[in-house]
């Protein structure tokens, strides 16, 4: 048995677990047993946090325009793997038996995956369980509006509570949801879910900082950029000789990856990546990658100069989204990647500035911990 089943499901890059992970040490802070399930490819490098992890059948995204689903070895799947999935998630439930469901992303995302979600949670609703939906600040917006109603139709049928990790200060959930009217009392907002940063580090470090930090997420996408800020170091005014770590993410193809480092020039250190991506970030004079929900967050907590190309493809627009909003409120220096050359990155890179004091919450794990606690204390 087990207080809380969360559900997870990463496709291509890691920034739903990275989230995940931080919510899942906050309900372990409040003394709250965590089990997650887990559909993604496995990873040794991923840390969910958890009590006990529960590995379904995997799978992946077959492509960047998230086309279809394939296995670790890229083998389209079919109805027989959706069985067996569904079959797994349930039984994991059954064996969980928890106070409380946690879902990831759906109904508002992982459409794909309706098949064993709709049963788990008719499942739920049988046993008695709430269920809440951990959901970002910003959706991919739908052409289809009848995909969008769906998402409301489903929330009001089974969800107990929808936890927006995201600041009303900064936009609200309406923003890219257009139905969020017809849900407002389940929505609650947590915050943004960002990482504690000590003080005495942060503190040390500002009088340190050097280098130039470039990340691409996890990096199933993401090599275009690694490669352009590669190159920029050479047109660089203010960087040209200063360190530049690269960290091309777990999931960066490792093909791309050795024929990357047999042509680094000196001063750029390859890495698959850091375990103190963090504290690095701490140190460096400027942080160049794309504009991801977590990424983003670290650049908050860090107060690190940013430039930032958000990833826009499949559709993809959350990105672009939330990075034009803090553009605007000076945070970061956004750039497309389309056009984008070596010359006008080391530009960005040279002028990139110390992020605006702007004032969002960023206590979302804990906050996201407390309602969870106290919907399950409401249950007892």
């Amino acid at each position: 048995m087990s207080d809380i089943m969360v559900y997870v499901q990463h496709l291509l890059g890691i920034g739903h677990v990275r989230r995940m992970a931080l919510i899942n040490q906050a309900l372990r802070d409040e003394g709250l047993g965590v089990t997650v399930v887990s559909g993604g490819v496995p990873d040794d490098s991923l840390d969910f946090a958890a009590s006990e992890v529960i590995q379904l059948s995997p799978c992946k995204t077959s492509d960047t325009g998230f086309s279809g689903l394939v296995d670790p070895d890229g083998n389209a799947l079919g109805h027989d793997w959706q069985k067996q999935r569904k079959r797994q998630l349930l039984t994991a439930f059954k064996e969980t038996a928890p106070k409380l469901l946690l879902v990831e992303m759906f109904p508002f995302g992982r459409r794909a995956f309706r098949f064993e979600l709709i049963p788990l949670f008719d499942a739920a609703n049988e046993a008695g369980v709430p269920i809440i939906c951990s959901v970002r600040d910003l959706l991919v917006r739908k052409k289809d509006i009848g995909k969008t109603r769906r998402m409301r139709d489903i929330s009001r049928k089974y969800l107990d509570a929808v936890l927006v990790h995201g600041d009303p200060q900064l936009f609200g959930f309406d923003r890219s949801f257009e139905f969020a009217d017809d849900i407002s009392d389940l929505i609650a907002y947590t915050g943004y879910v960002a990482p504690n940063v000590a003080n005495d580090v942060s503190e040390r470090v500002e009088t340190e900082r050097s280098g130039v930090l470039v990340s691409a997420g996890g990096g199933a996408v993401g090599a275009a950029l690694i490669r352009l800020a590669i190159s920029a170091r050479a047109h660089s005014q203010k960087y040209s000789d200063a360190i530049r770590d690269i960290v091309a993410g777990p999931h960066f193809p490792s093909d791309q990856f050795d024929l990357l480092r047999g042509q680094l020039p000196d001063g750029v250190i390859l890495h698959r990546f850091l375990p103190d991506f963090r504290e690095r970030m701490l140190r460096a004079a400027v942080s160049v990658s794309q504009a991801g929900y977590n990424t983003l967050m670290d650049v908050l907590v860090t107060q690190t100069p940013a430039v930032m190309v958000p990833f826009a493809e499949g559709g993809e627009s959350e990105q672009t989204e939330r990075a034009e909003v803090l553009a605007n409120e000076g945070v970061i220096s956004l750039l497309d990647l389309d056009g984008l050359s070596a010359q006008s990155l080391a530009k960005q890179i040279d002028n990139a500035r110390q992020p605006s004091g702007i004032k969002i919450a960023l206590d979302g794990a804990k906050r996201t911990a407390s309602i969870i606690a106290e919907k399950i204390k409401g249950q007892a």
